[in-house]
């Protein structure tokens, strides 16, 4: 049975997508598209995006994580939101952008446009819907001075600056004021003073934690011991000083929505973690995860490479 637009079934299709939304744009940019590829939601980005799943006769996978990135740049022109066309696009029904309502535009299926784009084999029917869409906003404008259209918030938009909660406040406190000491525990790490924040100092910092696990057993069962609290702070630190990052901490709200940055299902709730709040690629970044990274790739891996990937 088709489940009915604003039933529960439908609203599930549609969280299914939303929750999916940063991993089909990781897996875009990982898997499908070349190196290089420039994910700044413009024209020529659509082009370029058009030209290599015309070239590929893209698979189901391709086509899903290529929709995501579609529909966010259509929507940066029209507003509007995503929504799910439970009656196509097989089980997970097809997604759709519905543009902003007071454009009076019918829904546009994202499916359909890549399948135009297949067909007509031009590299251009992604631009040419965008500006068409673009049209549609100009042309509404005269007759409302003053209006824009707006957009439905998605998963894939910057988050914005975000204001350190309570929790947050007292953890980067407490860490900033235990640092000589943290320092004071190192062998053969120097003075305070030789702990600068740099990027130079990642490797020093790598050799400290290297030295004090052996295994990544060990690592895992110190995870929330006082140690490696320092090496957190202070990796974080050196994101938010040299990569526009800034801390960030999602307390745990049992009551909160799902698919909120509060609820417990959210893998970045409960941690202090880094973002780029300003970029709308921006990945968060766990540096507890990167520490842990020493332990679990081995010694080709390197905070200072991992670090100038961000």
């Amino acid at each position: 049975m088709t489940p009915n637009p604003g039933s529960a079934a439908h609203e599930r299709l549609l969280d299914r997508w939303l929750d999916d939304l940063q991993v089909l744009a990781a897996r875009l940019e990982q898997v499908y598209l070349e190196r290089g590829f420039t994910f700044d939601y413009t024209p020529a980005s659509l082009a370029a995006l058009e030209h290599a799943l015309v070239e590929e006769e893209p698979d189901d996978g391709f086509r899903r994580a290529a929709t995501s990135y579609i529909r966010e740049v259509l929507m940066d022109v029209c507003g509007g939101r995503w929504d799910i066309d439970p009656g196509t696009g097989g089980g997970g029904g097809d997604p759709v952008v519905r543009p902003d309502p007071a454009l009076g535009l019918p829904p546009l299926s994202i499916g359909t446009l890549i399948d135009v784009a297949l067909a007509e084999r031009s590299g251009e029917v992604f631009t040419r819907e965008r500006a068409e869409l673009a049209g549609a906003v100009s042309g509404r404008r005269p007759a409302a001075p003053g209006w824009g259209p707006r957009k439905e918030r998605s998963p894939l938009d910057p988050i914005g600056r975000q204001s350190a909660d309570g929790w947050l406040r007292s953890w980067l406190a407490d860490r900033q004021a235990g640092h000589p000491s943290w320092v004071r525990q190192l062998s053969g790490a120097g003075s305070v003073h030789d702990w600068d924040f740099s990027p130079a100092g990642l490797d020093a910092l790598e050799r400290q934690v290297r030295g004090r696990y052996s295994t990544l057993a060990a690592f895992d069962a110190d995870h929330e011991g006082p140690f490696l609290q320092g090496p957190l702070w202070y990796l974080g630190q050196i994101l938010c000083l040299y990569h526009d990052s800034t801390w960030v901490h999602w307390a745990i709200d049992p009551d909160a929505p799902r698919g909120s940055h509060q609820h417990a299902d959210n893998p970045w709730s409960g941690i202090p973690f880094t973002l780029q709040p300003h970029t709308r690629r921006a990945r968060p970044c766990d540096p507890l995860e990167l520490l842990r990274g020493l332990f679990r790739y081995g010694p080709g891996y390197h905070l200072s490479g991992a670090v100038a990937e961000m």
